[in-house]
C-alpha cells in the first residue's frame, strides 16, 4: 500500500504537534540503487526564539538559516563534530522551529527486495539514524514536500500507531530548556533511547 507524502501543511503546525504525529510515520529515501523506508519511533520538538535549547534561539546564523524558512525543509547539522543530526522545519516561516528525528527502524520498501537484508535494523540515536539512512550535510535544505517525485518524503505507515502508544518526556542531552516535555516516542520500541520518567499525557 502506498500513501501520499505529507504536504507542507502537515509541517506548518506547532513543532510539538508535528513531533507527536511523526511517531509511527515512515520516512522514505529514494537513492540511486535502493529505496529505504524507516519507521520513526522517537522525536524531539525545538522552538525558535522562545526555546533556549534551539540553535535558532539567538537568531539566524549561516548554520541554522534554513530553520527560519518554510516548513518541510531539512535542517541537518553536525553534532560535536562527529555525527549528523536531521531535523525537519515546522510552523510558519520566521518561527524557526523544527523536529529532531532521534530514532527509527528500517523497513525496506516492497519494490526493493534486494535491500531486504536491512529490514528491521534499529537506528537508535540521531547519529545512528542519519548514518543508517545515508543522510549528511549535503541533504540540508532538502524540500521534503515535493510529492512522490521527491528524494526524501514522509508519509503514513500501513500499520498506524494510536496516540495511546505514544509517550512523552523531557528532552535528552541538553543543558537548557530541560523542563520542556517535547520528546515523543513509541512506547516499548527497542530503538527508543533511554527513557526518563514519562510525563502524564
Amino acid at each position: 500500500m502506498t500513501f501520499e507524502p505529507y504536504a507542507r501543511s502537515f509541517f506548518e503546525r506547532l513543532a510539538d504537534a508535528v513531533a507527536h504525529d511523526l511517531i509511527g510515520a515512515d520516512i522514505v529515501i529514494h537513492g540511486e540503487d535502493r529505496t529505504l523506508r524507516a519507521r520513526i519511533v522517537e522525536t524531539e520538538a525545538y522552538g525558535g526564539s522562545d526555546d533556549p535549547a534551539s540553535h535558532a534561539f539567538r537568531g539566524p546564523t549561516p548554520r541554522c538559516a534554513v530553520m527560519f524558512g518554510a516548513a518541510g525543509f531539512l535542517y541537518v547539522y553536525r553534532s560535536y563534530g562527529i555525527h549528523w543530526c536531521m531535523n525537519v522545519v515546522t510552523e510558519r516561516a520566521g518561527s524557526a522551529s523544527a523536529v529532531l528525528l532521534r530514532a527509527a527502524e528500517v523497513r525496506v520498501a516492497a519494490e526493493d527486495p534486494a535491500g531486504a537484508g536491512t529490514r528491521g535494523v534499529l537506528l537508535r540515536g540521531p547519529g545512528n539514524l542519519t548514518r543508517g539512512l545515508g543522510i549528511s550535510g549535503a541533504d540540508g535544505g532538502e524540500d521534503c514536500c515535493q510529492g512522490l517525485g521527491g528524494r526524501i518524503t514522509f508519509q503514513d505507515a500501513a500499520d498506524a500507531v494510536g496516540s495511546s502508544h505514544i509517550g512523552r518526556s523531557r528532552r535528552i542531552g541538553i543543558s537548557r530548556g530541560q523542563e520542556r516535555l517535547s520528546r515523543y516516542f513509541l512506547e516499548g520500541h527497542p530503538a527508543v533511547c533511554r527513557i526518563p520518567s514519562p510525563a502524564p499525557r
